[in-house]
């Protein structure tokens, strides 16, 4: 009988207990009021005066010194982006045109962010109507996009950051959609709200029916590389699709996104069904666009593996639950998410990344020519978290078909 506790199981509990401690502390005790009306005179100094006018969402009556019979509604509101809530103001004048936009709190990936700001993103808002939607442009397949639209009162989706783009707009649609109804006595259809099921969801439903019927019908992994070679062409380049460890952070924290974002759902929710279904971690086996990439090389690269020594292994083995421990301990201290942000799906998919991802991309896919799934294995925070709940959901059900037996 086992009475004794490895280093490794101890250095492994002691990494959870601390995590699910601090993280408690700062779910629970660490949260300041914040003070919006103090946000509106720091993003405008020409605010000599607010009034809240409505909590849910928060919308202000906001003066200027200038002009005191002029005001403004001011409106903070948010949406989930790629991988966090954005919290965007939206200040509105009393003729019912935008004045101004401004991303008040986020925690996109950097790199992907820097795009929105680099492009003067919010200022595209400027002198749009509220008396009809804001709509998207170039943004095809996603909800409030303005293809067959006629209409000038939209703004252009910022290239390789489209995501992050509709969720601002979406949030300026929300806020505009409110004031208008309510204080024009207008009533406005917000189009971010309509459901939208396109190729993407397509190309994602098709490789989870794949993945599943791969557990019950083996003849299916004959032509398994060209599968993953369609997963990381389709679901990587083509769709940029993947679970992101930000992703799963909004899920079990709870910002989740409006619920036609259909795309992020399945692939929340579709891979831990697939989980809770079948016992067996598809999502990385199967779905995974970088790791079907690093698998594809491999096999159509040829060369032979090189079989790392075991002490190696077992040191390597630590090294996924310590960058996602400390970039979640990152997150609870600062309450910023970028930290979470350390993947290279971005970099691959998406030509969009941190340098130091940049920096690792090469090395990544140069030992995946003769290594077996390299950065999956040994760094991958999805693939310790689909684990963990693959383990947990096994055991859970051998102790229930143990009870069953015993009654």
């Amino acid at each position: 009988m086992k009475n004794r506790w490895t280093i490794r199981e101890l250095y492994l509990g002691f990494l959870a207990i601390s995590l699910l401690l601090f993280g408690a502390y700062s779910m629970f005790f660490s949260h300041e009021v914040e003070d919006y009306s103090s946000k509106i005179y720091k993003i405008n100094p020409n605010i000599v005066k607010t009034e809240e006018i409505n909590k849910s969402p928060l919308i202000f009556k906001a003066y200027t010194k200038n002009d005191p019979n002029k005001f403004y509604f001011v409106t903070f509101t948010e949406e989930v982006g790629y991988q966090s809530t954005i919290e965007v103001m939206t200040m509105i004048n009393n003729e019912g045109n935008v004045e101004q936009v401004e991303v008040v709190k986020e925690g996109e990936t950097p790199a992907f962010f820097d795009k929105v700001e680099s492009g003067k993103f919010n200022e595209k808002f400027i002198g749009l109507s509220i008396f009809e939607p804001i709509y998207i442009d170039n943004a095809i397949g996603y909800a409030g996009s303005s293809e067959g639209i006629d209409t000038n009162n939209k703004v252009d989706a910022v290239s390789g950051s489209t995501i992050s783009s509709s969720a601002i707009t979406r949030a300026v649609n929300d806020g505009t959609t409110i004031v208008v109804g309510k204080y024009f006595d207008e009533n406005i259809v917000n189009p971010f709200y309509k459901m939208t099921f396109g190729l993407s969801e397509l190309a994602l439903l098709l490789i989870y029916i794949i993945a599943a019927l791969s557990v019950y019908i083996k003849s299916i992994n004959k032509y398994r590389k060209w599968i993953l070679l369609y997963t990381a062409l389709v679901l990587g380049f083509k769709f940029n699709k993947f679970v992101t460890f930000g992703m799963l952070y909004s899920f079990l924290n709870g910002n989740w996104p409006a619920m036609n974002n259909v795309s992020w759902y399945l692939l929340i929710t579709g891979t831990i069904g697939l989980i809770l279904i079948t016992g067996k971690n598809l999502y990385c086996s199967w779905i995974c666009p970088f790791g079907a990439t690093q698998e594809v090389i491999l096999k159509f690269g040829g060369l032979k593996q090189i079989k790392l020594n075991s002490k190696i292994v077992k040191i390597f083995r630590l090294i996924p639950p310590t960058l996602a421990y400390l970039a979640l301990m990152i997150v609870f201290y600062t309450n910023e998410t970028q930290a979470l942000a350390y993947d290279p799906f971005g970099a691959i998919f998406n030509l969009t990344a941190l340098p130091i991802m940049w920096m690792s991309l090469p090395i990544l896919i140069f030992i995946s020519l003769f290594q077996y799934r390299f950065y999956c294995t040994y760094f991958c925070p999805i693939g310790l978290t689909f684990n963990l709940i693959t383990k947990l959901r096994n055991k859970g059900v051998k102790l229930w078909k143990k009870e069953k037996i015993k009654a």
